[in-house]
């Protein structure tokens, strides 16, 4: 029988390492510290290098749903972004990203933004138009 950790437990955690800063190109924290549920976050990744996204800051939302970490959080850019793992509104589809199809309880929010970036880095993704800089979809 496996234990898992509970699910304050494993979001404290995550707040923890995010505040720490210690990732270079993604960054995420609680959307509204008072949320004492935990299940608002915001991230951002900087667009890689030599690729259309360089130099570009993308801000996302993410949804840590009272199943989570059983479950996937829900990604949605507010940056617009042409990816193949994203639909037409912003959503991270889970089904086109590893870490996400992947998931298991010891993924993290870390890992579910790293393969975000990891795709924008694929070939498919490197040879889409990008929406002009700054533009955002509408909530």
């Amino acid at each position: 029988m496996s234990c898992s950790m509970p699910r304050s437990f494993k979001l404290l955690e995550e707040l923890e390492d995010g505040q720490k800063g210690s990732e270079m190109n993604i960054s995420w924290g609680l959307a509204d510290d008072e949320d004492m549920d935990m299940h608002d976050w915001t991230g951002t990744i900087l667009g890689p290098h030599r690729t259309p996204f360089d130099g570009r800051i993308y801000n996302l939302t993410i949804k840590c749903t009272n199943d989570y970490p059983k479950t996937p959080p829900i990604i949605h850019f507010t940056t617009k972004i042409k990816m193949s793992c994203v639909d037409d509104r912003g959503k991270v589809l889970n089904e086109k990203v590893d870490v996400l199809r992947n998931w298991n309880s010891s993924q993290s929010i870390r890992g579910a933004l790293n393969g975000i970036r990891n795709q924008m880095q694929s070939k498919e993704n490197s040879k889409m138009q990008q929406p002009p800089e700054g533009s955002l979809y509408s909530s």
